[in-house]
């Protein structure tokens, strides 16, 4: 695994770990490749194979996607969610983002070993699908 992909992993788990501790989240949203991997990595884990579920799984996190802007130091992320019932879905979106983003910029200060500086450009993009 390259550098680029060991910072993108770092990226989406922090993208996903604050999205989840966020107050009003139910849980991230998989995609369909990610519904399709799960039924046949469930189907693996019952026969006693040993290929299990994994937080990063072919550079993909359940329910967020992150991707270079066209500038140095730009990031973009799509965070798709459920929120749970009782909870307004515009306050949520609006506690998660910045979560995210600081979550993403703690991760790209790390690796760039800058201390202050010019923070990273982050985007993010919250998509609420279920209401649970």
């Amino acid at each position: 695994m390259n550098g680029d992909a060991q910072l993108r992993g770092a990226v989406l788990r922090a993208a996903a770990g604050a999205a989840k501790d966020t107050p009003g989240v139910a849980f991230l949203r998989p995609g369909f490749g990610e519904l399709l991997r799960g039924t046949v990595a469930g189907r693996a884990s019952r026969t006693g194979s040993a290929a299990a579920p994994s937080a990063v799984r072919n550079g993909r996190v359940a329910g967020v996607r992150a991707e270079h802007g066209p500038g140095p130091g730009e990031w973009r992320l799509r965070v798709h969610l459920a929120v749970r019932r009782g909870h307004r879905a515009l306050d949520v979106t609006r506690a998660v983002r910045p979560r995210v983003v600081a979550a993403v910029r703690e991760v790209l200060g790390e690796a760039s070993g800058e201390e202050g500086g010019g923070a990273p450009t982050v985007t993010v993009t919250v998509t609420v699908t279920d209401i649970t």
